[in-house]
């Protein structure tokens, strides 16, 4: 039998208020799931198992929650702690953290931009400390290090580089130290899902890399236009400090500038696509 989102929201409240499981979990079509499906199941499913992630130096955990007969896995990660300071060209050091509210932060200010490309997470207490917990990438058919190594042409070669030219754009707007080819998610529709934000928005009011804005959607751009201090505090709430918002907006300032200047050198048609 196949759950639907009615039996995952019907059992989710009735498993975590008496704590009996069953024995196994049906599978579901996960695709119905809204953003505030996932994140109330991750907020309130039963942690049954957890195993150690080969690779990442965050150190993240694996673990496969339970509400009712609804199973689904997440990634944890706890990590809060000082990095080296960022020292950008012509500036002094600026501090820099690896903390897991950049998750959430991340998958908020995604949304905001309408790309849906960054994982829900949410934040929850993991063995008594704040952790981010997000939604395990459904239907994963690689990492973007295993298709280069193994030269593997997407289906649609133009989609596929407008995808990754948003990330990259994300990526600066965020101020992203981390990404690699291994947080990068492909998945079996050959959409892109990006992974892992612990290492992002250092209070920089620059651009860190202008060589990562080749390209950018029309539609990227006008969201970006609109997007204010205010609405992101809204969005992200505690996981954004003050002087982390004022830096994305003015990032956001100098990335937009930056396009136009592309349009008015390139043509439009050489720098934008819908």
């Amino acid at each position: 039998m196949i759950c639907t989102r009615r039996d995952h929201l019907r059992f989710l409240s009735g498993a975590i208020a008496g704590g009996i499981l069953p024995a196994g979990a049906a599978p579901v079509d996960f695709s119905s799931y809204s953003d505030a499906d996932k994140e109330q199941f991750l907020k309130t499913a039963t942690i049954v198992s957890v195993e150690n992630i080969d690779h990442g130096v965050t150190k993240p955990v694996k673990a496969t929650l339970v509400a009712g007969n609804i199973e689904h896995v997440a990634q944890i990660q706890v990590v809060d702690k000082e990095l080296p300071d960022f020292f950008p060209k012509g500036g002094g050091p600026i501090p820099m953290r690896d903390v897991w509210r950049f998750n959430v932060a991340a998958y908020k200010v995604d949304r905001l931009l309408d790309l849906r490309m960054v994982t829900v997470s949410v934040a929850r207490s993991y063995q008594g400390k704040p952790a981010a917990f997000s939604w395990w990438v459904d239907d994963v058919m690689f990492e973007e290090v295993e298709r280069i190594k193994k030269d593997i042409t997407p289906p649609d070669p133009e989609g596929f580089q407008r995808q990754r030219a948003l990330g990259q754009v994300f990526d600066e707007l965020i101020i992203n130290i981390d990404r690699n080819l291994g947080n990068l998610l492909i998945t079996k529709s050959w959409k892109i899902a990006l992974i892992d934000h612990t290492r992002t928005f250092t209070p920089y009011h620059g651009i860190r890399n202008q060589d990562n804005l080749t390209r950018c959607s029309r539609g990227l751009l006008a969201k970006m236009k609109t997007l204010t201090a205010a609405a992101v505090t809204d969005a992200v709430g505690t996981h954004l400090t003050g002087p982390e918002v004022k830096a994305l907006i003015s990032r956001r300032d100098r990335i937009v500038e930056f396009f136009e200047q592309a349009v008015k050198a390139k043509g439009e048609e050489s720098v934008l696509f819908s």
